[in-house]
């Protein structure tokens, strides 16, 4: 039972992480893409555009909280592991799961509080593109939740980490 469960959450991982990959590297594009568009547009033809910035901004906001998850996935944030490097047996065990329960918590309070965020900005409409501001902020529960599978599944099957050659 417990091997089709890490299976099963494998697999799972593998096609969330790498939906959000995507996405994140398209809202990296578009962030790009429009901070260009804005710089000729403003400094070259004298006719900025207003509905570019808040389209950035929530291109960036969405490849934060949504590429949070392949952040965790791979291993990669900075992280102070010399407890982890020296730890063996049992305290290195419980280490990772100490470590994955305070993430979990970390993450289930990014739910949490972006879900209610998300809730209370649905009345606000945004001036300038007229959508629901609760556009922007349903990306934190969102990558929240894409975080969490990460997590857990890295905590399952864990990246191999590079060795550090100093210098």
């Amino acid at each position: 039972m417990l091997a089709f469960l890490r299976t099963a959450i494998l697999a799972i991982d593998r096609v969330t992480t790498r939906t959000v990959t995507i996405f994140s590297c398209a809202a990296l594009a578009a962030a790009v893409t429009l901070a260009c568009y804005q710089i000729v547009m403003r400094y070259i033809l004298r006719q900025p555009t207003a509905w570019s910035e808040p389209v950035l901004q929530m291109a960036i906001i969405y490849m934060v909280y949504l590429g949070i998850a392949v952040t965790f996935r791979r291993g990669a944030l900075v992280s102070i592991d010399i407890l982890q490097t020296y730890a063996q047996g049992r305290f290195a065990t419980a280490l990772r799961w100490f470590i994955l329960i305070c993430i979990l918590i970390l993450l289930g309070q990014m739910f949490w509080y972006g879900w209610a965020m998300a809730a209370r900005a649905q009345v606000n409409i945004h001036p300038t593109l007229g959508i629901s501001m609760m556009w922007a902020f349903i990306s934190i529960p969102v990558g929240s939740v894409f975080a969490m599978i990460a997590v857990i599944a890295n905590h399952l099957d864990p990246t191999p980490r590079p060795i550090d050659a100093g210098g």
